[in-house]
């Protein structure tokens, strides 16, 4: 229930004599309802929706990262795929249908908008002058040079339309409301799914000073790095900020985060009988140097407590491309866990994406034991190896460690457990 994206949206709309409820002291009754979803839980979410409110929906555009069979026939909304991590055509399709869905809208109207984890890239509305190879490369120059969740939703922010606060301009004067599915750490609204419906704090300075950073300024293409400079200029349009009057027509809600399911988990756990323990809420930075970090301060814990024991931590780290190899963070957090647990009898060291699906590949993450130096030494297999060349997957696949749960429909971020028996 903390992450089942149909039951947190149906848990948030009700509909009573023809007034629509949304979220907390958020209703209507006249105008049109307009529904705009985006994410990888977006079908879930819109379900809900649909099996609540039915023929209340005016018009409707679901953008998802997989299209299911069958393709459900809703009225009214059209249901389309994006792509992730990197946009593509269909992601600028997508972002060109919501923007129509958005036009002619009046004051007694209301947007009710659906996000989760992954819209970033799904939906991609590109700037005047700024091409998809642009954002395309952008994303990738993010992707693999290390920066935080927080500093590439910055960039892309100021490079499309939606984001940003972009969907609040184009929807005026609507009423727009909002449930979230936040699959950021500290789950501020102005990151999650680079924030289409919130303020934006940053600054296209900002986001020179983020390019200069990670060494990147000579590497983005000539036209980001002079819309960019354009805009230090005043001479390219800002982001929402936070002391807009159109902020007065938006009202959103976080319904789901990975907070919410660390304590969920917690919860579990100790009605299972296991004492819970929360290393982390915010666990961020460097995947390989997190691993080492949290197995070692699990077994810390681990050495002084008789009853079984389960250690979790929540957030999302990065990973630095240095190899050629396959893998995702939470593969790759594991990895770095492996020699470490070479000598830890009776424990489990967990890795998983929410979402089922870590990086570019199929698998969730990595499950550890002390088995699995065991195996790998057969196999004449050197962790730090398949660590230095970023080939996590191929590691775990070999070993028989990748943990394959198909995609989740969900995305809170990513979660990381250790468990100790007696």
């Amino acid at each position: 229930m903390s992450a089942d994206p149909y039951q947190l949206v149906n848990h948030h709309i009700l509909l009573s004599n023809s007034k629509v409820c949304i979220g907390k002291n958020d209703d209507f009754k006249d105008g049109r309802l307009i529904l705009i979803a985006m994410g990888k839980a977006s079908l879930a979410m819109t379900r809900a929706v649909v099996d609540q409110l039915g023929d209340q929906i005016t018009k409707g555009v679901c953008v998802c990262k997989s299209l299911p069979k069958p393709i459900p026939n809703w009225k009214n909304i059209q249901i389309l795929k994006g792509a992730h991590p990197v946009p593509d055509e269909r992601s600028v399709q997508a972002g060109k249908t919501i923007c129509d869905c958005l036009q002619g809208l009046k004051a007694n109207d209301r947007v009710l908008v659906l996000i989760s984890g992954g819209a970033s890239a799904l939906v991609s509305t590109p700037v005047k002058g700024i091409s998809l190879d642009d954002l395309k490369s952008v994303n990738h120059l993010l992707l693999g040079c290390g920066a935080t969740i927080n500093e590439m939703n910055a960039v892309r922010k100021h490079l499309e339309v939606l984001k940003g606060g972009g969907l609040v301009r184009l929807a005026a004067p609507a009423q727009v409301s909002a449930l979230i599915l936040s699959d950021v750490i500290g789950d501020e609204m102005s990151v999650i799914a680079s924030g289409p419906t919130a303020a934006d704090p940053s600054t296209y300075q900002e986001v020179l000073t983020i390019l200069e950073k990670y060494q990147l300024s000579e590497r983005v293409s000539d036209s980001v790095l002079t819309h960019f400079k354009l805009g230090v200029e005043g001479k390219a349009v800002e982001t929402l900020k936070p002391q807009d009057s159109l902020l007065n027509n938006v009202n959103s809600q976080i319904i789901g985060s990975n907070e919410l399911s660390i304590d969920a988990a917690i919860q579990e756990a100790e009605r299972l009988g296991l004492k819970a323990v929360c290393l982390s809420r915010q666990m961020v930075g460097e995947a390989s140097e997190r691993g080492r970090w949290f197995v070692q301060e699990s077994q810390k814990l681990s050495a002084g407590v008789a009853a079984p024991l389960m250690v979790i931590a929540g957030g999302e780290t990065t990973v630095t491309i240095h190899g050629s190899g396959k893998g995702g963070r939470n593969q790759e957090l594991a990895l770095a866990g492996v020699k470490l647990m070479s000598q830890d009898q009776k424990a489990v060291f967990v890795t998983l994406a929410t979402d089922g699906e870590d990086g570019p590949t199929d698998a969730a993450g990595g499950i550890v034991t002390h088995q699995t130096m065991e195996r790998a030494q057969k196999l004449g297999l050197d962790p730090d190896v398949y660590l230095k060349n970023n080939d996590a997957y191929t590691f775990f696949e070999k070993v028989d460690g990748l943990v394959k749960i198909g995609s989740t429909g969900t995305n809170v971020n990513d979660l990381t457990f250790y468990f100790k028996f007696p």
